[in-house]
């Protein structure tokens, strides 16, 4: 029988918690960050019987807010920013995520829906008479290798490899590779588009704390909402700072604002050709999850 996770939180933290000291590590499902584990484990289940877990300190985004931009003309990447949806995320006590919920011109509450051994996971909105919007095929180390999107008419079915780090390694629909990532150094370094167009990304040395999806294939069938659930992939291990096709000039840039008390990021904003584009903002905090010794 499938564990349930009905639990919506209509408000969460909006910044990291006040307590000073040392960033606490950061865990990215799919493999091993400095000073990170797993969540769950080897596998991303509950506890097994038989089993000794330890408590770990993490950090963890507790909300996203995606701006509503206005681009006056076509091909102007000159915007307004007009508004926000905000996403209030809440998680079990091995660091799944199990629930979102969504403030903007539309309200309505994600529930992530695990079967007993986390292989599979329904996701369903009250907002869609809680059909299953999206189902997801996990793998041992929690990240989604089969993706069903029912919002689209007919459903898509995407499928994802991946490295032995949890980096997303290629997209595909229809047995057709639509995007594939090169890593370099545990970070985004490239990612594809159409098969020959490439998107390069440029790092700084400051720690991609709190796993901000900064550098994602906009191609891979998933909004960027989906690839900050964790569930699609680790994100680059430093903090973007510049992105741009190798077959143009104009190049996209990053500027950040941190959380004091955990190192997270909590703003970020990208400029194109020199101009506001677009900006995600997060609340970030300090979790203590269980994982196995």
């Amino acid at each position: 029988m499938k564990k349930l996770f009905y639990v919506l939180m209509a408000s969460l933290l909006v910044a990291g918690m006040a307590s000073c000291g040392k960033p606490a590590p950061t865990v990215k499902p799919g493999g091993e960050t400095p000073g990170g584990e797993t969540p769950g484990g080897e596998t991303p289940g509950g506890e097994t019987p038989g089993t000794e877990y330890k408590d770990v300190e993490v950090i963890l985004k507790t909300a996203y807010i995606e701006a509503i931009c206005d681009w006056p003309e076509e091909n102007d990447w000159k915007a307004t920013r007009i508004g926000e949806t905000r996403w209030d995320l809440s998680y079990d006590e091995y660091g799944h995520i199990i629930s979102a919920l969504v403030k903007g011109d539309k309200e309505k509450g994600y529930l992530f829906d695990y079967n007993d051994d986390f292989t599979s996971c329904d996701v369903t909105t009250e907002a869609d008479e809680n059909i299953v919007i999206y189902n997801l095929k996990l793998n041992d180390k929690g990240l989604c290798t089969q993706f069903t999107n029912n919002l689209k008419d007919p459903a898509e079915v995407w499928t994802y490899t991946y490295d032995a780090d949890g980096f997303q390694l290629t997209a595909s629909i229809g047995g057709e590779v639509k995007t594939s990532y090169v890593i370099q150094n545990k970070n985004v370094f490239t990612w594809s588009r159409d098969g020959s167009r490439l998107k390069e990304h440029k790092y700084d040395t400051k720690d991609n704390v709190a796993d901000i999806h900064t550098s994602y294939s906009e191609d891979a069938g998933l909004s960027r909402f989906l690839y900050e659930t964790g569930l699609f992939g680790r994100s680059s291990e430093k903090v973007c700072t510049e992105a741009k096709w190798q077959d143009r000039d104009a190049k996209a840039t990053f500027e950040y604002e941190y959380d004091e008390a955990t190192g997270g990021i909590v703003k970020e904003v990208k400029y194109y050709a020199g101009d506001y584009d677009f900006d995600v903002c997060f609340a970030v905090e300090k979790k203590t999850i269980k994982v196995k010794k």
